[in-house]
């Protein structure tokens, strides 16, 4: 099988001079690169490249966890070069304070970056293959030659120690995480309307109930849940009656584009296709190379997805396993059509809100915040299956198309989408309007 496009044309970057001494863990210095604006987001874009050829082979919504440690991490590396810029500690739960470069010397944030990736990486994906492994260390020592041809021996040291230094503190604030993506002793309920195992695999005990209940990275998100849905009716003509029947309907008439549509959002992993977090952090990846974005604001984005992301699928399953609202395909079976089968294959977790609305909808939102709210992206995310790309006017606009698929799917009543993208909306800008300048309060 084919797999995507790993590296990008390295580029230099302009030459940093200057050696540096050691660094330290005072919280109160900062130093500004005279370039820190300047430079190329590359070595952050490969990066991202390599951890979606991981998840090609993968697929667990934990997944994503992983991008809301690397991309705080990736930003803590990184985010020195502007002297006002502002550090997550103190604005994440549990987030530790981050070291400090030492004052009044300059470092090479590329190297930095590098670094700091290179063992985030290695930290947070388990079970790596000897074919992952060699793709992490070439890329890393790829980086490294070329950054080593613009920097002098003491500042590549120092930036690389201090990467790796930022690397360790991430990932020992990532072992302290409570977040479970257990199902071990969950039995569920049963009562009018509640989820019920769906085929063809029947999964008799549903992924992620505990999700809801892991600890948010924003205070703000702590609680939030969906509204109460649709009333469960099962008689003809009632409201619920008539969601279903519109999946239904929806279904004896696909059009190709609504078929391409839902094959595209699809997101299994497992070999086949990215995960959801692989395809939402595919997208952002391609929206800051078409930008031409500097690194720090790049890594600033990665950050403040990798967070929407986390926190907007605690708040979506929080409010899936507070309903335990019915599939669409176990409703239509017994109500209207017992041989009816949807056009992908449902997940094995409950129905209300729709995941791929409020996940990927929270990422393009929060991301929007710091890119712009009317980038236009032609996704190539499956070119490397033959597939066409697909173009929107805006990021969010990705975000609605991945929800309707699911209509056209068959797995998602439309109420269930449009709640998702109003949710993941608010998780977006809660995430995209952390305050990273100045004195950073929001």
């Amino acid at each position: 099988m084919k797999k995507l496009l790993l590296l990008l044309a390295l580029v230099p970057f302009a030459i940093v001079l200057d050696s540096c001494q050691k660094f330290d863990f005072n919280p109160f210095e900062h130093h500004q690169s005279p370039d820190g604006k300047k430079e190329n987001a590359d070595v952050a874009t490969d990066w991202y490249k390599l951890q979606l050829t991981i998840l090609l082979e993968r697929n667990s919504a934990l997944n994503g966890i992983n991008f809301a440690y690397i991309g705080v991490g990736l930003y803590e590396s990184v985010r020195n070069a502007n002297d006002d810029a502002a550090s997550f500690s103190g604005k994440l739960y549990q987030m530790p304070t981050m070291p400090a470069p030492h004052k009044n010397n300059n470092y090479n944030w590329q190297v930095s970056a590098n670094a700091a990736m290179a063992d985030m990486v290695r930290s947070f994906y388990t079970g790596l293959t000897v074919a992952n492994s060699a793709s992490i260390d070439s890329l890393e020592n790829a980086w490294n030659q070329k950054l080593k041809r613009v920097c002098t021996n003491a500042s590549f040291d120092c930036s690389q120690a201090f990467g790796r230094s930022i690397a360790k503190e991430i990932y020992g604030w990532f072992l302290i995480d409570k977040i479970n993506g257990s199902n071990t002793g969950y039995v569920p309920p049963v009562f009018a309307g509640a989820w019920v195992p769906t085929p063809p695999a029947l999964v008799p005990i549903p992924v992620n109930p505990y999700l809801g209940a892991s600890p948010t990275f924003l205070a703000s998100n702590a609680t939030s849940v969906s509204p109460v849905p649709t009333a469960f009716s099962e008689t003809a003509g009632s409201d619920f009656y008539k969601m279903a029947k519109k999946v239904y309907d929806v279904s004896q008439s696909l059009t190709t584009e609504q078929k391409n549509i839902a094959l595209y959002w699809v997101d299994n992993g497992n070999g086949i296709g990215l995960t959801t977090a692989g395809h939402e952090m595919s997208i952002v990846t391609q929206a800051i190379a078409k930008l031409k974005t500097n690194l720090v604001k790049a890594a600033e984005a990665y950050a403040k997805a990798g967070i929407a992301e986390r926190d907007g699928a605690i708040v979506c399953f929080r409010s899936k396993y507070k309903y335990n609202l019915i599939r669409p395909v176990s409703y239509i079976q017994k109500l209207i059509d017992p041989a009816w089968l949807p056009f992908i294959v449902t997940p094995p977790h409950p129905e209300y809100p729709a995941a791929h609305a409020e996940v990927t909808g929270a990422v393009m939102q929060a991301v929007s915040h710091v890119l712009g709210y009317h980038v236009s992206i032609t996704d190539h995310s499956y070119d490397f299956r033959g597939w066409a790309p697909r173009s929107f006017n805006s990021l969010f606009a990705a975000a609605q198309e991945a929800g309707i698929s699911r209509v056209y799917g068959g797995i998602h009543y439309l109420p269930s989408v449009n709640e998702g993208l109003l949710s993941g909306k608010d998780v977006g800008d809660k995430v995209g309007n952390i305050n990273l300048t100045g004195n950073g309060k929001n």
